[in-house]
């Protein structure tokens, strides 16, 4: 008995100390969220993670939820920072305006910057950063920090590793994706014109230079053959459009053709059934008149005056 009270003792005493070392604060920051206008944000081969992407000078928004499950008094936050390893943070301050989060309540917090290739160095690196929230022990007159947490960027899964692309980069990017939109809805082979098949392969080609600068990190050049490529695209589809509209007129002019022959066929029919039936009534009434010409014969004789003999 005293060794499973001894046991018991031991698990609770390990679950108490589990406890204490586990920070309550971990739970106010819930799933943060990097908003549009990105590039892109999911998986990327060439970095092998899940990444969200923003065009150098484009506003960026990351939405903080915090949850005060702690607090009966109130959580008050008066900063929520975004620190990135670059060795730069960005920074919601609320210091002039602390925001009071109500027990059992939920608030969103909205940091946001400009995104910056310079400060983000190159695009080749894709960056880890670490979000933090400021409780304060009031919401207004001088102030102190109660606590400080943070989540790391890959607390939760998917996680999102945050890239710049610079201005240039950002266009090619653009046009390579619209690139392989034409190659994927117009294959060459779908192209019932020569010209236009011709053309379409062209435009592949393009694409292909294009792919082949952009990985160079010659964006300039990547740029030019991708818009190269889409110029060749819709010249395809203009020569392919056309084409179609010419297959479609002869098909109908045949059909108008074939259309007029048969009315001048039955036409011609109509002729003949006419003819047919006016001959069968010259018959009928030649007939008529023959049996006409019996009758009166027939009467002739037998009213003709007999010759005394």
């Amino acid at each position: 008995m005293k060794k499973f009270a001894a046991i018991s003792f031991g698990i609770s005493l390990c679950a108490l100390i589990s406890m204490l070392a586990i920070s309550p604060a971990d739970a106010y920051i819930e799933r943060f969220t990097w908003l549009p206008p990105y590039m892109k944000k999911g998986y990327d081969s060439y970095y092998g993670a899940y990444v969200v992407i923003y065009k150098d000078g484009s506003t960026v928004n990351l939405i903080v939820p915090v949850e005060n499950d702690w607090y009966s008094n109130g959580l008050n936050v008066s900063k929520v920072i975004v620190s990135f390893d670059w060795g730069q943070n960005k920074t919601l301050d609320l210091s002039a305006n602390i925001e009071q989060v109500e027990w059992h309540e939920t608030e969103i917090f909205t940091v946001s910057f400009t995104a910056s290739a310079t400060e983000a160095a190159s695009s080749d690196w894709p960056h880890e950063y670490t979000i933090y929230v400021e409780h304060v022990n009031a919401t207004t007159g001088p102030v102190e920090i109660v606590d400080t947490w943070s989540r790391p960027w890959n607390w939760w899964s998917p996680y999102y590793l945050f890239v710049v692309f610079p201005a240039d980069q950002a266009n090619a990017y653009d046009l390579s994706q619209e690139c392989d939109s034409y190659a994927s809805a117009y294959p060459t082979y779908t192209f019932s014109n020569i010209n236009a098949s011709q053309l379409a392969g062209q435009a592949s080609i393009k694409a292909s230079l294009g792919d082949m600068y952009y990985t160079r990190g010659d964006y300039s050049l990547a740029e030019t053959q991708y818009q190269n490529a889409l110029n060749l695209y819709n010249q395809a589809l203009a020569a392919e459009a056309e084409w179609e509209t010419k297959i479609e007129n002869a098909e109908l002019d045949i059909a108008l053709t074939e259309a007029d022959a048969n009315m001048a066929m039955a036409n011609a029919m109509q002729r003949q059934a006419d003819a047919a039936v006016n001959q069968s009534y010259s018959w009928v009434l030649f007939g008529v008149g023959f049996v006409l010409m019996g009758i009166a014969t027939i009467v002739y004789a037998y009213r003709k005056p007999k010759v005394a003999s």
